[in-house]
């Protein structure tokens, strides 16, 4: 069996395990560097771990960066793990060493950047303002994905309890909350909508059900008119970290489990980084100078 015709297996196991349409298209992309470079024509019994170590030293003269490299090799690792377990190979799949990608900090928006946001989220058609106004709350209050945005049916809204039921990756439903500032753009956007009949909450001015697409283009042209950055991701971003802060300062704990469960994540670790974040911020806020002391600025003539 060639690298080509053990990638097309793979990729439509990855399809029949339930993945996203573009996670499995990340993984071709990905993927079919790797093959190009190797070979297609190249039998798995004949890959040897030295032209896979070749294949990831080429990423590095590319001068790509340390988190699109660390992505490729990833991918390349769980590839090879996969044919290892199905036809065997060569080489241990597990000797493949995945490059730590860098720590990012997470930009947390300011009171005022937030108003800002929402400041320019203005279109000339009332109703659609409010939409986007709503949008970006979700995004920034309950954390949900963008995709999760254009997906929610109004049956999956319960008012009352402030809860909403998103579907996420792989099909995978979970509860978010629903806060009060958000509650009030859905019963404004909801009453100003002409479109009732649509299933779901969220559409165009046709009354199609919102793109991913569309909604990436509205948060572009609200980020061009700022001074600093702004996408879908990022506002969740905001969410999981803003999560951790008020969490710590009101109770004096994280409460990272709940936030794992509320983000959709596979694994905990994936979310202890935001718990992580946000103890960076609160440390640094709670710093005392001691510089500040000895020259006595703590208390000023």
């Amino acid at each position: 069996m060639t690298l080509q015709t053990a990638l097309e297996e793979f990729l439509y196991s990855r399809q029949l395990a339930g993945l996203e349409s573009t996670t499995v298209v990340n993984y071709r992309r990905t993927l079919s560097l790797m093959i190009n470079y190797v070979g297609v024509d190249v039998s798995i019994q004949e890959v040897t771990f030295q032209m896979v170590s070749d294949y990831i030293m080429n990423l590095y003269d590319q001068k790509l960066s340390r988190a699109t490299v660390s992505s490729y090799v990833r991918n390349t690792k769980i590839f090879f793990r996969w044919v290892s377990d199905e036809y065997g190979l060569a080489f241990d799949a597990l000797k493949i060493k995945v490059p730590k990608s860098p720590k990012k900090i997470v930009r947390i928006y300011t009171d005022a950047e937030i108003k800002l946001i929402f400041s320019l989220t203005k279109s000339h058609i009332p109703w659609i303002t409010i939409r986007n106004q709503l949008i970006i709350a979700l995004m920034l209050d309950s954390g949900i994905r963008q995709l999760e945005v254009c997906n929610l049916t109004h049956d999956n809204i319960n008012r009352e309890s402030l809860v909403m039921k998103v579907t996420g990756k792989g099909s995978k439903d979970r509860f978010v909350s629903l806060g009060q500032t958000s509650l009030t753009l859905l019963n404004r956007y909801l009453s100003l909508c002409p479109y009732k009949n649509c299933k779901y909450v969220f559409c165009d001015r046709f009354g199609n059900q919102l793109s991913g697409n569309a909604i990436r283009l509205f948060v572009n042209r609200v980020e061009r008119q700022l001074g600093f950055p702004l996408s879908s991701h990022k506002l969740r971003h905001n969410f999981a970290t803003n999560f951790c802060i008020d969490n710590v300062r009101r109770t004096g704990k994280s409460h990272v489990y709940d936030l794992s469960i509320l983000m959709g994540h596979e694994s905990i670790e994936t979310t202890k980084k935001y718990e992580h974040f946000a103890h960076e911020i609160i440390a640094a806020e709670n710093t005392i100078s001691h510089l500040d002391n000895v020259f006595d600025l703590c208390n000023p003539v």
